[in-house]
């Protein structure tokens, strides 16, 4: 019994040793803070120019679509597979997606995207298909924060094709098209 009233003392007298000292009065406390960043993003209800990937002369073009704002990640493949406006078609872009091409989901797995498209996306073949997918992939890695497109048609996985030629069953990026964009 002796021994628990010295266990009890010794915490007692070691928790008031490392306790925080109290001041007789409120201490002002200084702390510096980096102020904010002038930027002034666009207020919800206005518009912001968002980077779409077209195709012009067998090459990728960016070209700026206004949506309203913030833009979400559906409503900017929408308007991807919405096809080329009139002043797109007079500036000689086109689009390689097949029309009736819808967006079943488009999902953000890390720095990945995972867009999930309709069956009619398949419909397109040889170097269509190339520009059809390295025009979803470009859009989608000039979003930030995203590296990488994982393709599904209808829920399921899908291969597509690469710059090389190849198909590839793993996520792909800007590298893999990186020789279909045009150059100024």
């Amino acid at each position: 019994m002796r021994s628990l009233v010295a266990l009890m003392v010794c915490a007692a007298l070691v928790a008031t040793g490392c306790g925080i000292p109290l001041d007789s009065e409120p201490q002002l406390v200084e702390v510096a803070v980096d102020p904010a960043p002038e930027s002034n993003p666009p207020s919800q209800g206005e518009s912001v120019d968002v980077p779409v990937f077209l195709v012009q002369d067998e090459r990728l073009m960016e070209v700026s679509r206004e949506l309203p704002s913030p833009p979400s990640l559906v409503s900017i493949f929408e308007s991807l597979l919405d096809g080329v406006t009139e002043d797109e078609r007079d500036a000689n872009l086109r689009t390689a997606i097949p029309p009736d091409t819808r967006v079943i989901s488009v999902t953000e797995i890390g720095s990945t995207l995972l867009v999930d498209l309709s069956d009619e996306f398949a419909s397109v073949g040889g170097e269509e298909e190339l520009f059809a997918v390295a025009q979803i992939v470009l859009t989608a890695t000039s979003i930030e924060g995203i590296d990488l497109v994982e393709f599904q048609l209808s829920g399921l996985p899908t291969d597509v094709p690469v710059g090389s030629g190849a198909l590839s069953q793993d996520p792909v990026g800007f590298d893999d098209y990186q020789a279909l964009v045009a150059t100024d």
